[in-house]
């Protein structure tokens, strides 16, 4: 189970991952900027690259009933196997595994929740996105393609499987006589049902949007913060969706915070900044190569454009080798 969702999820990541991909493409060419805080309210100018983009973020997050869903049951059921079935060294290690790929999910759903609402839900936070237009279907297309991919490979995963047990057959030998992954995860029946919930969403939000237009002669603004009149700066940004995590893993991530200082009834204007470096390269690679460059000068030394020295070079690297295998 483990290994064929493990397969599995490598093909599903060739679907979905491209899918997001060309979607950051769209986006780009129909406002001209990458930065997600300059966008907002996409969906109403770009309904098409929106929708397609969902279906990526959906699958990549393995929400069902699209294809990252199957391949991570599989892996889940795997390690739930390993942990009750088996009490030998891989107990430890699928204890530890499981939680952390819930965590990994949580935070890929936190992620992308973040991600669609910035981008497409809103209002336009500047002229680049207030004057959006969509992507022509050259771009589109590709997409469209991808997205029919991963919602295929999600409802119709049972019929892939049997190659997938072939693979795991050919690679692992001692598994050839264990069931198969149809004997032992109901995959047809799960796609049924993912098929029955895909319905009931489409109808359900069709039916509330319909109602919503009914109901209301104006149409306020989402994530409006409760205001009568909200503006575009009123409302939420990726950086204040991502306050809460980026508290609660600040002992990883160090956050950088210039908080301003309110000390009157009517204060001058104040800024608050809020800073989140990458922790392995802001952190750590970059630090680490600045601290090389102060030393890596002196490594010229030992060029000394001579043949024998480089001779020599040679003769004390055989002799260390030598002395460790003969301590070893």
């Amino acid at each position: 189970l483990g290994l064929g969702g493990a397969l599995l999820h490598v093909w599903n990541h060739s679907l979905f991952k491209p899918l997001l991909f060309l979607g950051a493409g769209s986006i780009i060419h129909g406002t001209g900027t990458p930065q997600i805080d300059r966008l907002g309210g996409l969906a109403v100018a770009t309904p098409r690259t929106a929708g397609l983009f969902l279906v990526g973020a959906v699958a990549i997050c393995a929400l069902p009933p699209l294809n990252g869903f199957v391949s991570e049951l599989l892996i889940y059921l795997g390690l739930f196997r390993t942990i009750s079935v088996r009490a030998g060294p891989a107990l430890p290690l699928a204890a530890a595994a499981a939680p952390m790929l819930a965590l990994a999910g949580a935070l890929a759903v936190a992620c992308f929740v973040k991600l669609f609402g910035a981008v497409f839900l809103g209002q336009a936070r500047s002229e680049d996105a207030a004057h959006a237009h969509e992507a022509p279907w050259t771009m589109s297309g590709p997409m469209a393609v991808l997205a029919g991919g991963c919602a295929a490979m999600g409802l119709g995963a049972w019929l892939v499987v049997p190659a997938l047990d072939r693979a795991i057959a050919a690679w692992a030998a001692t598994v050839s006589d264990a069931p198969t992954i149809l004997d032992a995860v109901p995959l047809r029946k799960i796609a049924w049902a993912g098929a029955a919930l895909a319905v009931a969403v489409s109808l359900g939000c069709l039916t509330l949007r319909r109602l919503m237009r009914q109901a209301r002669p104006d149409r306020p603004s989402t994530w409006g913060c409760g205001y009568a009149q909200p503006t575009a700066r009123m409302q939420y940004t990726g950086s204040s969706l991502g306050q809460a995590l980026v508290w609660l893993f600040s002992w990883a991530l160090w956050p950088r915070m210039q908080r301003p200082a309110i000390q009157r009834l009517f204060p001058a204007p104040a800024e608050f900044r809020s800073d989140v470096p990458d922790t392995v390269l802001d952190r750590t690679l970059l630090p680490l190569f600045r601290a090389a460059r102060r030393f890596l000068p002196w490594v010229r030394l030992l060029q000394q454009g001579q043949t024998q020295v480089y001779v020599l070079y040679v003769l004390l690297i055989v002799i260390v080798l030598f002395a460790t295998l003969y301590l070893l």
